[in-house]
């Protein structure tokens, strides 16, 4: 571990401290009193603020800074043993940052509810792949992740923070994820539809019941269909949760949003089926409008149950 982690102790206590108020805002933590609407469900939409619109690299430097692309979740394990389970998560807004330097080697990291920048040295770095770059210091890691060129994931995990929910002792494992992406330059108008193809990343389930690792979301393709007035984008995020050997749909994320001029969009999910209402947003990316990403969050909205049942996630398309 290099000088900067004693440095950003400080911005870590201050995290487990808002991840703390998140759980009880969002209810099912800390004996907190439930409540169906969790923080972090704004339509706000994605905004880049880059200091170079060249492709990302997981190898070569770059800085850069994204607003309104956040989700932090919360991962809880019992002291006396157990299976980890979803505690809470929210959509965050506000501005992240990512700097990379390639020699020395540093990656610097900030998120809305940290108050000083987490940095990441040589001595942390543990692997290097086509599509991710991953340091790990103690209980802390980060990992780059770019499945394509124009779209880049940035996940801080902490581990091991010692937490209470309900009347159990026991720790969280917090996660906060950031997107970062390069803007639209392009200014001709969409005459063809475009296509987009990716995975979805999602999180969550019913809080201290669903296990880690059971959700899943196959691959999803997005359309962008050009019109008269207004160009569209459509297309659908499925989530299914396996139990034994039975893969059961738990949640559809559909899209169907006009894009703005600079290609950004925004709406609201209603799932009747699995009883979800949420919000979504996102934006086409790349000079020329090569990549797709979308962020959203939606949770049970039936007002007799009490599972609080929720699922947030991001899609990265190309």
């Amino acid at each position: 571990m290099d000088g900067n982690h004693v440095i950003r102790k400080i911005g870590l206590l201050l995290g487990v401290a808002a991840l703390g108020a998140l759980v009880t805002s969002c209810g099912g933590g800390n004996g907190s009193t439930p409540t169906p609407t969790p923080t972090g469900t704004s339509t706000a939409t994605p905004t880049p603020t880059p200091t170079t619109a060249a492709p990302f690299s997981l190898t070569a430097d770059f800085a850069t800074n994204g607003t309104n692309t956040g989700i932090i979740v919360a991962y809880f394990t019992p002291a006396a043993g157990g299976t980890e389970t979803f505690n809470d998560g929210a959509r965050v807004n506000g501005t992240s940052a990512i700097a990379f330097v390639a020699s020395p080697d540093s990656a610097t990291f900030s998120f809305p509810d940290l108050r000083d920048p987490v940095v990441f040295g040589a001595a942390d770095f543990v692997s290097l792949s086509a599509t991710e770059r991953r340091y790990v210091a103690g209980d802390e890691a980060l990992t780059l992740f770019l499945p394509f060129q124009e779209v880049l994931q940035v996940s801080y995990q902490i581990d091991n923070q010692a937490f209470t929910r309900g009347t159990v002792d026991g720790t969280l494992r917090s996660e906060r994820l950031a997107i970062f992406f390069n803007p639209v330059t392009t200014t001709d108008d969409i005459t063809t539809a475009l296509t987009y193809t990716g995975q979805a990343r999602v999180e969550g389930g019913e809080p201290g019941t669903t296990a880690t690792g059971v959700l899943s979301s196959p691959q999803a393709t997005f359309t962008v269909t050009p019109g008269a007035t207004e160009d569209r984008i459509t297309g659908t995020i499925t989530v299914f949760e396996t139990a034994g050997a039975v893969q059961t749909q738990v949640a559809t994320i559909t899209i169907d949003a006009a894009l703005s001029s600079a290609g950004g969009f925004s709406g609201t999910i209603t799932d009747a089926a699995n009883k979800l209402t949420g919000q979504y947003a996102g934006t086409v990316a790349g000079a020329n409008r090569d990549e797709l990403l979308i962020v959203f969050s939606a949770v049970d909205n039936n007002a007799t149950d009490t599972d609080l049942t929720e699922f947030l996630g991001s899609f990265i398309g190309s």
